[in-house]
């Protein structure tokens, strides 16, 4: 009947749920040569992007299967490296060997609120395989033992996963700012929310993945969740053009949405965690505890 495929369906969530997050989790650590800098790994990179890397002289340079920094770069301080690094990406840019360029740096780092070694523009860490960092809000709203989830479509001209379902707030952590500097800054350029009320965005936790982006480069990356309770008569407004439309889903729409594949991979471990921590997903749903655990499979530090 109509009714048991219904329970079938919802008794195997977590497993359909499980294929979209492990989506993300696809690098395989054979693939990679280590970026060491200063002694502390940083990054991995594929042999042909190491190749790229040192067709810029005195940048970097590969020995025994390691990615290194030049000696004289070993011995330099950060502005002195992030400047040769930068001189590397720009060819590389020219070349269209890294799209999608946004003019914003973020640290290479042995691990998150560590000394950066360098800076390098976003849209070339995924070359260097370093870690990266970034914020999503759950911005949710209760009503009527009810709970919806506002979620927003991506801009059609986004460089990356244009069209696609995505959160309400979320952004790359850029060098100089913490996670709840970014919540703050990225709830007014996207969805007109005044500082004041995303100061109450609480703090959850994160999920990490190790995949592969759309170039076959490394993203080893973190996201901090938040979590936001809003007034039901809350309605986002798209500010800086990224967003073009705000839709509040309850969240058995959400979940079919996940599934069906039309939110952009990473913010799906993000709701999946929503879910769990808000009792939407049960432990006895089969593969309950493969999709909590898939959660993590970074190399988050």
């Amino acid at each position: 009947s109509e009714v048991d495929r219904s329970m079938r369906a919802i008794k195997h969530v977590c497993l359909q749920l499980l294929e979209r997050v492990n989506l993300c989790n696809t690098a395989e650590s054979e693939r990679w040569l280590p970026l060491i800098v200063d002694q502390c790994t940083v990054g991995a990179v594929s042999a042909g992007d190491a190749a790229l890397l040192c067709e810029e002289k005195g940048v970097f340079e590969v020995a025994e299967d390691v990615v290194r920094l030049s000696a004289a770069l070993e011995a330099a301080d950060v502005a002195t490296r992030t400047s040769a690094v930068a001189r590397v990406t720009g060819a590389l840019r020219e070349s269209g060997a890294v799209r999608g360029w946004r003019d914003e740096l973020v640290p290479v780092c042995a691990g998150f609120g560590q000394e950066a070694k360098f800076l390098v523009e976003r849209a070339a860490y995924p070359l260097l395989g370093t870690a990266g960092y970034g914020v999503h809000m759950n911005g949710f709203v209760r009503a009527d033992e009810t709970t919806r989830l506002w979620v927003g479509r991506r801009a059609a001209s986004k460089q990356t996963w244009p069209g696609m379902l995505d959160h309400l707030v979320a952004g790359h952590v850029s060098h100089g700012l913490t996670p709840t500097e970014t919540v703050i800054k990225e709830a007014g350029e996207e969805a007109g929310i005044a500082p004041d009320v995303a100061r109450l965005a609480r703090p959850v936790g994160a999920v990490s993945y190790r995949g592969v982006d759309e170039e076959g480069r490394l993203k080893n990356d973190s996201l901090f969740c938040f979590d936001l309770e809003l007034p039901a008569d809350f309605v986002p407004e798209p500010v800086d053009g990224e967003v073009e439309a705000f839709y509040l889903w309850d969240l058995d729409v959400v979940v079919d949405k996940m599934i069906a594949g039309e939110f952009k991979p990473n913010v799906v471990l993000v709701v999946v965690d929503f879910l769990v921590r808000h009792g939407h997903l049960a432990p006895e749903q089969p593969g309950y505890l493969e999709l909590v655990a898939a959660l993590r499979r970074g190399d988050s530090r």
